[in-house]
């Protein structure tokens, strides 16, 4: 109970006792009630107390657990917040988690394309080492096919000079026997000679000792007459003097003596001739011999000469000898050898054939493996740039340096050593080092370069996005695009995009380039402003308009059957294009060729299987038409290609430029057959007479030439224009039919050059001219925009309008759709 409800309580008793006796008994009972309820209200005030006590401790309590309850609750609002976060969170690590598992799947799906690829490649590398061995083995036959025929050839050779020589050297080694017959003959009497005269000069040699004997002893006995002669003489002179001394007779003294003397005087002169007559014997003697030896001498050199004379006869016999046994021995071994060799080549001749089988084999499995690899290699790379790991070099990087960086950095103004006209060129670096650093864009010197400007110099600077996506190509490993080739300049590998659209309307006429005829004669194409114009014959209205044409149509020429026209179209300095058009709706089936520069010529040759071009790069191409394979590629001008057309049997091509020559190109490999320097400037146009034998060309030297083929000499010239012609046709009578900036055309006989006619109407320059032979029409174009239609068979005018569109154009609304 309350301590409310217990005042209530007394209060209504103290009320109710008002009216009630003092001794009634009830309020004794009431007052033991009072004193019990005030002892009950007592106790409840100390209970009341108490809990009041407790209540306090209670409430205490209550406070330190609603303080815990708060704390809990913040407690339990973070854990809320966390869990939530912590839901979010799982919300999002879930959706990554997809996402991931996405980018995973999408990761594996291009590393298991790019191994799909990488697969194909290794067959592709391992074909082509089994190409290039088939390759090396191929040469290896053709060398030793090539020096067996050589060797036969050879052979052949020695064995006819040899069959040729043997007969010559049989009569001259007989005679040459002859010869040494008579020479040992000759000697042999030599000897015989010599040794008589050696006998005889050995006899006379021994005659000379008993005459010097003679001498000797002849000598002898004088001096011995001499020395008695003197010794008497001595002694009658003594004698003399001694009479003279004694003075006696000297005489009477000294003639016994004088007798003496006077005997000896016959003695002397005897023995004197006896020593002389000795003295004469020996010189004879002497001289004898001397001739005898002298003769012994002269015939013993003779024999030394006949000696040798044999000794070299007989070395020239037997020289002979060796030379007719060796030419018997060569007949049989080059006669051997040739045999050999022949058979030699049946054996590498069939294993070229084979090799050459097996190599157009592995050629064909080469070129398989590499367009699948191509085509894995694409899809793997479409895999690839979603996830950031390929960035292609063809959609996005070649077009940002084609247009930014080539000016300055290109092959023959490479500023800095820098050339970024190819792929291959912009790895290769400058004179600063390495452009770029593969999958690091930070450090690669061509990020630093863009980044901070200094690169394009004197131009705007990339825009973000532009150095983002060189960025991302860098750190994506700086790839190039599966098929393209690396050396290739960055124009050829930008994706072609379609040309601006022409004017709906032209405000002025524009100066007409090109004009073709359809085989048929009924359509007329004519150049317009990046579009060509199909024109009715019948009544020159306009059939259709055919747009993604580069800016300016320098040639056209329909095929054969009339449902494909070909196109040499070009923007000056930046793009040159040869485009295939259908002619029954205008749409676009391919492009053969793209340059740096205008095209200026096409043409189809004559079994409409390769088409030919030439332009401002100086280049002529021939283009296989199915595939679009370049075929030829001929570097031979030195400045713009300006027509080219193909003989009548699609062997040639001859070219007109801008440096003066026409020439002749063998289309089988290239090889410039003759050069005509004959107009002295520049050639505009050129063609072959309808016998493939002689060519027709024209330039600004105001004439044309007729030349021959053979030899490039000129057979004739052809004269009367006014100014440069433009271009020529050659009809099936060949007949010459020229443009000429005179204002007029042209037709000539081109056997005698006679001029036929000429075309006057035009008020500028006529550029172009066209001649159907099915309508015997003649149409020309001039620079004022003006087409004129002639009867070519008598001038006449059979139509004239200006070959610009009208403003509705139903095929510029087409194309803009």
């Amino acid at each position: 109970m309350s301590s409310r409800t217990l005042r209530l309580a007394l209060l209504f008793f103290v009320c109710a006792g008002l009216v009630v006796r003092a001794d009634d008994p009830r309020t004794k009972a009431v007052q033991q009630q009072l004193d019990a309820a005030k002892k009950s209200q007592v106790a409840a005030q100390k209970q009341i107390a108490l809990k009041q006590a407790e209540i306090d401790v209670a409430k205490k309590r209550i406070a330190e657990l609603q303080k815990q309850i708060e704390q809990s609750q913040k407690s339990i609002a973070a854990d809320a917040a966390a869990l939530k976060k912590a839901q979010q969170t799982e919300v999002a690590s879930g959706e990554s988690v997809v996402v991931l598992q996405k980018q995973l799947a999408a990761h594996n799906h291009a590393n298991g394309l790019i191994a799909a690829a990488d697969a194909v490649r290794a067959q592709a590398d391992a074909a082509q080492k089994k190409h290039d061995t088939l390759v090396n083995q191929l040469a290896d036959t053709k060398r030793s096919l090539f020096e067996a025929k050589q060797k036969q050839a050879k052979a052949e050779a020695e064995l006819k000079k040899a069959q040729e020589q043997l007969p010559k050297s049989q009569e001259a080694l007989t005679k040459a026997r002859t010869t040494l017959d008579a020479a040992a003959k000759e000697l042999d009497v030599a000897r015989v000679a010599v040794s008589t005269a050696r006998s005889s000069a050995r006899a006379d040699r021994d005659a000379i000792a008993p005459a010097a004997a003679r001498v000797a002893r002849a000598k002898l006995a004088h001096d011995k007459v001499l020395a008695s002669t003197k010794s008497l003489e001595e002694a009658l002179a003594a004698v003399r003097a001694a009479a003279v001394a004694g003075g006696t007779d000297p005489n009477a003294a000294g003639a016994e003596i004088a007798q003496s003397l006077a005997s000896l005087k016959p003695l002397e002169a005897n023995a004197a001739a006896i020593m002389a007559t000795a003295s004469q014997q020996q010189n004879a003697a002497t001289a004898k011999a001397t001739a005898s030896a002298k003769g012994l001498a002269d015939k013993q050199s003779k024999i030394r000469e006949l000696q040798t004379k044999y000794s070299d006869q007989s070395k020239a016999h037997f020289k002979l000898q060796l030379q007719v046994a060796d030419l018997q021995g060569a007949d049989k071994l080059n006669q051997t050898i040739i045999a050999e060799a022949k058979k030699s080549q049946e054996t590498l001749a069939a294993a070229q054939t084979q090799v050459e089988t097996q190599i157009a084999a592995a050629a064909s499995e080469v070129e398989a493996h590499n367009s699948e690899y191509v085509a894995k290699m694409k899809l793997a790379e479409a895999a690839l740039e979603p996830l950031g790991r390929f960035v292609s070099f063809s959609n996005h990087i070649a077009p940002i340096f084609a247009k930014r960086c080539v000016a300055c950095h290109n092959t023959r103004t490479a500023s800095g050593r820098l050339n970024m006209d190819s792929f291959a060129a912009i790895l290769k670096g400058g004179e600063s080092g390495a452009s770029l650093e593969a999958h690091n864009a930070e450090d690669s010197l061509l990020v630093l370069m863009i980044e901070d400007g200094s690169m394009p110099q004197k131009a705007d600077p990339l825009s973000k996005d532009e150095i983002s996506v060189i960025r991302k190509w860098i750190d994506a490993g700086a790839p190039l695009d599966a098929g393209l080739v690396a050396s290739a300049e960055l124009f050829q590998v930008i994706p072609e995009v379609p040309q601006p659209l022409p004017p709906k309307s032209y405000r002025v006429p524009i100066p007409v380039t090109a004009t073709a005829f359809n085989p048929e004669g009924n359509i007329l194409a004519t150049s317009g402003y990046h579009e060509i114009l199909l024109w009715s014959t019948d009544d020159n209205k306009l059939i259709r308009r055919i747009t993604n044409v580069a800016e300016r149509v320098y040639d056209l020429e329909f095929s054969a059957d009339g449902s494909q026209l070909a196109v040499a179209a070009g923007t000056p300095g930046q793009l040159g294009e040869v485009k295939l058009f259908s002619v029954a709706d205008g749409r676009h089936m391919k492009t053969l060729v793209r340059t740096k520069d205008a095209v200026f010529a096409v043409t189809w040759s004559p079994d409409g299987k390769s088409i030919a071009s030439g332009g401002a790069d100086r280049v002529v191409s021939t283009v296989e038409v199915a595939t679009g394979k370049t075929q030829l590629t001929i570097e031979d001008h030195a400045d713009w290609v300006m027509d080219v057309n193909w003989s009548p049997d699609g062997s040639q091509l001859v070219t007109a430029s801008r440096d003066k020559t026409a020439k002749v190109f063998n289309v089988a490999d290239g090889r410039s057959l003759i050069t005509f320097n004959g107009h002295g400037n520049s050639v505009y146009t050129a063609a072959f007479l309808k016998d493939g034998k002689q060519i027709v060309s024209g330039g600004s030297d105001k004439q044309l030439r007729v030349w021959n083929v053979a030899d490039g000499k000129e057979a004739r010239k052809i004269g009367g224009f006014g100014s440069d012609i433009f271009r020529i046709a050659v009809t099936a009578e060949n007949h010459v039919l020229s443009a000429c900036a005179d204002t007029k055309a042209y037709h000539h006989n081109a056997a005698d050059g006679k001029a036929v006619r000429s075309f006057a109407g035009h008020k500028d320059w006529v550029y172009t001219l066209a001649y159907s032979a099915k309508r015997k029409l003649l149409a020309s174009g001039s620079y004022d925009g003006e087409i004129r239609l002639w009867n070519s068979e008598d001038g006449s005018v059979a139509g004239s309008f200006i070959a610009v569109p009208q403003a509705d154009t139903k095929a510029v609304a087409a194309a803009e759709e």
